[in-house]
């Protein structure tokens, strides 16, 4: 756009000279032809040499309009290129209405010898000219602010897509994590609960293998409770199977607190029901994945501390944040609850996200974690001091 109005400015300057020529002298031709050159060579300098663009202008709007009085024909059209240089330099830009004034009363000056009609158009022309080229100065400022505006938004996505593409990588580590959690646990009750199983079968095997010929009634007796302990291990070998069993590639809810809540009434044979409370919110997987985690621990602490036949879950949306709650009917703990291992880890969970873990102990034992949806800096300060004492 500046190249062609700086196109136009030459073209102002060089199609008035060649057509004026016409009308003057033989004898005038040299200084008229350097008076001209001249002009173009200021014109060339305004662009070469910005930092003196002020005082060329104000030179060149003097000086065309002397030849514009002095070889009269269409030397008249001189200044108009001054007035398109005084448009589309930026540092007068905003002093437009100045030079449109001052360089109209100048040109008038030069003028003087022509009809009042012909200065009359001629001053129209210039009128229609410093509007066009204020709304094209308009037009130009809205296009740089819409590019600007442009550019803002296209670092926007790409900000936005690469904390899209951070998040992804956080929940798949937060998923590892509680993946690796989860087969401990499994190694753990393998050990713990199946491998002393088999140990007491096997003892129990060759007690009755003794009593045998010895007290027969009681060797069929004990052979019975071998079968009876044989089937609750196969019962406890199968959840761990299923539990360690991968995931179908269509399985994209495998952490979904619905689908908890189903599996571990089947799998431990109690009653388990759940509810959604407030506003629902979409929810980061990450998020998800520790709900599904800490909700597990309590389901299965709750069978296996307080032998609870009926657990509630409860989602509650709070706005800012959300808080997932687990009773059960089972007997409450006689003594203060210690942080063992599952609460620890529950904790650690919440150090990832800046959560909170609490618990109470009324008609029915209640343990609630609490997530903030917006990264609340309060919550997050207070869940990593606790971490740390």
């Amino acid at each position: 756009m500046m190249n062609q109005l700086h196109r136009i400015r030459s073209l102002l300057v060089a199609v008035p000279a060649i057509v004026t020529i016409l009308s003057i002298g033989p004898s005038d031709y040299i200084g008229y032809t350097a008076y001209i050159l001249l002009a173009l060579l200021i014109v060339r300098a305004g662009k070469l040499f910005p930092g003196v663009a002020l005082p060329l202008l104000l030179a060149e709007l003097f000086y065309f309009n002397w030849l514009a009085s002095t070889y009269n024909g269409l030397l008249f059209l001189l200044p108009f290129a001054t007035l398109i240089g005084a448009f589309t330099s930026k540092p007068f830009s905003k002093t437009a209405l100045a030079w449109t004034i001052g360089g109209g009363a100048l040109l008038t000056v030069s003028l003087q010898s022509e009809q009042p009609e012909v200065i009359t158009a001629i001053l129209l022309l210039w009128l229609m000219t410093a509007g066009i080229l204020t709304i094209g100065n308009a037009n130009a400022a809205k296009q740089h602010q819409t590019e600007h505006l442009y550019e803002a938004l296209a670092l926007s996505h790409e900000e936005l897509e690469a904390a899209r593409r951070r998040l992804i990588d956080y929940a798949s580590q937060i998923e590892q994590y509680a993946q690796l959690e989860e087969r401990n646990r499994i190694a753990k009750d393998i050990h713990d609960d199946l491998g002393h199983r088999l140990i007491r079968v096997k003892m129990m095997s060759e007690a009755a293998i003794q009593l045998f010929d010895a007290d027969p009634p009681r060797a069929r007796t004990m052979i019975e409770q071998i079968r009876d302990q044989l089937q609750d291990s196969m019962e406890r070998m199968r959840r761990t199977v299923r539990r360690l069993a991968a995931p179908e590639d269509n399985d994209s809810r495998r952490y979904a607190l619905d689908r908890l809540v189903a599996d571990s009434g089947e799998a431990l044979g109690i009653e388990v029901g759940f509810t959604v409370q407030g506003d629902m919110q979409p929810i980061y997987p990450s998020i998800e994945l520790i709900l599904f985690m800490n909700a597990q621990e309590a389901i299965t602490n709750a069978v296996r501390h307080g032998g609870a036949t009926v657990v509630d879950v409860t989602l509650h949306f709070r706005g800012k944040s959300v808080a997932l709650t687990i009773a059960n009917n089972g007997a409450l703990p006689k003594e203060p609850v210690a942080a063992g291992i599952g609460i620890r880890g529950m904790k650690e969970r919440m150090a990832l996200i800046g959560g909170s873990l609490e618990w109470r102990m009324k008609e029915r034992f209640e343990i609630t974690t609490i997530i903030p949806l917006t990264g609340d800096a309060d919550a997050r300060a207070k869940i990593t001091q606790e971490v740390q004492s």
